[in-house]
């Protein structure tokens, strides 16, 4: 038998005989391994259950900031950018990137390969299709738009 406890660290598992009824064994959150009993907290914190209404008013209150931060973000782009562009940074002639921060990129695209095949797609996309389109290049601010 196992609790389902909504907080996880007051969950435990009986082992039972079927036969007779009686309690062969008990497993309590204390008594599991120490990485069981870490994610059991992590999960517990993130669902809300580990410091009850505490614990949900800050998850509330950190959604809700993010919220305000990505709308705010956005509202600042859009009244500070040019007309007509996107309004990101000219592009320099010659980017300088540390073979660091390449590194650690390379990295984490192998580490986890989807997010590697993403940044190859879109790499794909702006070098062969993006940059070929004249008014989407003048917008991107990907350098100067050809007058073709």
């Amino acid at each position: 038998m196992s609790s389902d406890a909504a907080d996880r660290p007051l969950r435990s598992d009986a082992q039972v005989d079927g036969a007779t009824g009686r309690l062969v064994g008990r497993v309590a959150f204390a008594d599991r391994h120490w990485i069981d009993r870490v994610i059991g907290y992590g999960i517990a914190a993130h669902e809300g259950a580990l410091f009850g209404i505490a614990n949900q008013i800050l998850g509330t209150l950190t959604a809700l900031l993010l919220t305000v931060l990505a709308v705010s973000g956005g509202i600042m782009w859009w009244r500070r950018r040019p007309t007509g562009l996107l309004g990101a940074p000219l592009p320099q002639n010659r980017p300088r990137f540390r073979i660091g921060l390449v590194a650690a990129i390379v990295g984490l695209g192998v580490y986890m390969p989807l997010f590697g095949t993403t940044l190859v797609i879109v790499l794909l996309v702006e070098r062969v299709v993006l940059r070929r389109i004249a008014k989407t290049r003048r917008w991107l601010g990907l350098g100067r738009a050809a007058s073709s």
